[in-house]
């Protein structure tokens, strides 16, 4: 069946989060190396180990340069390609390459920042660590299937984690706080008769502190957040979205704090992950959104909104200060078999907006009284462009 009579059929939910291997401990021996820009002075970082995995760690503002300079040598047998340009401003860079058949290679990039107080440089390389002991333990293979399509062996190429940006917010009074803007995506192929189904698994959190943390007489919250994806192979009718092949589809309101949108049937617990939506807190009550895909090019170019984030009372509602929210949507090119290397090219947007509250004691002629003013502000958006590559599926 073609990707343009993709069908999907409403399943049971799962619980939000990226897909998760119960435990994080290695048996073999990694290739743990670390590249440091000489003016940093980091302490070491204990090995780690996995049998072929091969490990490496670009720390500094020279790191996207020398990590580029790493993946030369793995270019050709990469299964997914980034341009490491677009993420110069990083200052932590994490590969992790797993061996596939055929000599290629999935990679996990994994992408820092230092500053802003969001992590020092022995926390980023703790989480990268982790984040490479998911990727090593991940299965190579899944089985699933979309809608009414037949079952397949979907095939995990790589993932894309932890890009990162900030936005500081000084107060009234002084006082420094930070809201964040972070996405990933994580990404599989199955082969089909007419060619290629990608599964796309898109991660964005927009983080604010909780409300425990807030400075005195101050309030933040997540207003929006946007997500995009569009594909950018020259000719439409070898990549494209099927019809309905994106979830969240259409508009909706959600009286909970979190939604999901079930994509797969017949799977077991290793399964892909559904798309979903909703508040970190899940068990925080009164929490309500509402969401709209808006297809721009039903075919090619995708953006999700998620908006109206609110916390309902008695009197009214207000922003949901103080909670963290987080997407993870769904998109599924398809790519013909006659495409160059079954190749597809798609470009990733991620956008979070902010609203923040101040008492402010204002003093006129008249006297003195509170004002309660309200700002926007928007964190800078994340975007790059990730080519897709699952050359090594015919070479089993």
């Amino acid at each position: 069946m073609g990707a343009y009579h993709v069908k999907w059929k409403p399943l049971f939910a799962v619980l939000l989060g990226l897909l998760m291997v119960e435990g994080i401990v290695f048996a073999g021996t990694f290739q743990n190396n670390i590249v440091e820009s000489p003016s940093k002075d980091q302490p070491p970082i204990s090995p780690i180990s996995k049998k072929e995995i091969i490990i490496k760690m670009f720390v500094g503002k020279s790191g996207t340069r020398t990590a580029e300079q790493f993946l030369q040598k793995y270019w050709d047998k990469l299964t997914l390609r980034l341009n490491l340009e677009e993420f110069k401003d990083c200052t932590f860079v994490g590969i992790a390459l797993k061996p596939l058949p055929g000599g290629m290679y999935s990679p996990l990039y994994y992408f820092g920042t230092e500053g802003s107080g969001y992590a020092d440089p022995q926390v980023l390389r703790e989480s990268f660590i982790i984040e490479a002991t998911r990727f090593a333990n991940l299965p190579r293979e899944m089985k699933g299937a979309l809608g009414e399509e037949p079952p397949r062996e979907w095939n995990s190429i790589g993932r894309i984690s932890t890009v990162t940006t900030s936005r500081e917010i000084t107060t009234w009074r002084g006082e420094r706080v930070t809201v964040y803007n972070k996405f990933g995506a994580d990404f599989w192929v199955a082969e089909a008769r007419m060619g290629y189904y990608y599964y796309v698994y898109m991660s964005h959190e927009a983080k604010v502190p909780s409300e425990r943390d807030f400075p005195k007489d101050f309030r933040v919250a997540v207003k929006e957040v946007r997500e995009r994806a569009t594909i950018l192979n020259p000719l439409p009718d070898s990549a494209y979205f099927g019809i309905g092949s994106f979830k969240p589809e259409g508009s909706g309101s959600s009286s909970e704090p979190t939604v999901t949108w079930g994509l797969n049937v017949d799977i077991d617990t290793t399964g892909l992950p559904n798309a979903g939506a909703g508040f970190s807190e899940t068990y925080t009550k009164g929490l309500a959104f509402k969401w709209y895909t808006d297809d721009i090019d039903a075919n090619r170019d995708i953006e999700f909104q998620f908006y109206d984030l609110k916390k309902r009372a008695w009197l009214g509602s207000s922003p949901a200060w103080g909670q963290i929210f987080i997407t993870h949507p769904v998109v599924v090119p398809f790519v013909r078999k006659e495409t160059p290397f079954h190749m597809v090219e798609l470009r990733l947007r991620a956008e979070a907006d902010f609203v923040y509250e101040e008492d402010v004691p204002v003093c006129g002629g008249h006297g003195c009284w509170v004002s309660h003013q309200r700002h926007s502000v928007r964190a800078p958006p994340v975007e790059f462009t990730v080519e897709m590559y699952p050359w090594f599926i015919n070479r089993k």
